[in-house]
């Protein structure tokens, strides 16, 4: 570049590709709007004028094609010290997620602190962060974990006795088992009434990417207008019903 030569610059994308999780009701391609969470996401970035896409793919696919592309980012993700080098965080959770162990009714599997879980045979889906404190006892190799790629395989390996805990979001758990499971099957499984952890969620943009806090704060500015123009709210509730009436 010569001496006098002006640097080009480039304007903020009006278009972004995120990823998407199978994670039901709040995310799925099978399910309307692709679930209500996604409806959410991208009715913010639109606001924003921003038209964003989702691709729908497995669990640890899409939390490393956020953080090294070639995707721009995704949703519905948790801070880790991994993630935390690599993505940009939007400045609030767009929804909190009730963390707790699935297992085969009739069975129990008692705990106080998360170390008592290390005689269990644990599933965990790859991708997923579940708490500092099972990562730490997992790097330990303190835990009998079996990975998977997806958590309905995981479901179907509690339903089995492959595994004898599962740990996942109450509601999505549900949704999943009465989505996919006969209700002979259903009724074998059963979740625990102790809380594992209480999961904020975030909206993710690629660290790299050369628009990314622009991108974050356009996501801030929809939700926000969203939120306190009181759609926000209507909009989750009309996406839910949609969900559940496709799966009464």
């Amino acid at each position: 570049m010569g001496a006098n030569a002006t640097p080009v610059v480039t304007e903020a994308p009006n278009h972004i590709l995120l990823t998407g999780q199978e994670y039901p009701p709040m995310a799925s391609s099978r399910l309307p709007f692709g679930g209500w969470l996604t409806r959410v996401v991208t009715e913010a970035f639109k606001t924003a004028g921003v038209d964003a896409k989702v691709e729908f793919v497995p669990n640890n696919r899409a939390i490393l094609g956020a953080m090294s592309g070639p995707y721009d980012g995704s949703f519905g993700w948790t801070h880790t010290m991994e993630r935390d080098r690599k993505l940009l965080y939007s400045s609030m959770p767009i929804y909190t997620m009730r963390m707790v162990f699935f297992h085969r009714r009739g069975e129990s599997y008692p705990w106080k602190t998360l170390e008592d879980v290390r005689d269990y045979r644990l599933g965990f889906t790859l991708g997923n962060y579940y708490s500092d404190e099972l990562a730490a006892l997992q790097a330990a190799k303190k835990l009998r974990i079996d990975e998977t790629s997806n958590d309905l395989s995981n479901l179907r390996k509690l339903l089995v006795g492959r595994i004898d805990l599962f740990p996942m979001g109450e509601e999505e758990g549900r949704f999943m088992l009465k989505t996919n499971f006969s209700p002979e099957e259903q009724a074998r499984i059963t979740s625990q009434t102790t809380i594992l952890r209480v999961v904020p969620l975030y909206l993710v943009i690629r660290r790299s990417h050369p628009h990314a806090q622009e991108l974050v704060e356009k996501f801030d500015r929809g939700y926000k207008q969203l939120a306190d123009s009181g759609q926000l709210a209507k909009l989750i509730e009309e996406s839910r019903k949609a969900v559940f009436n496709t799966h009464p």
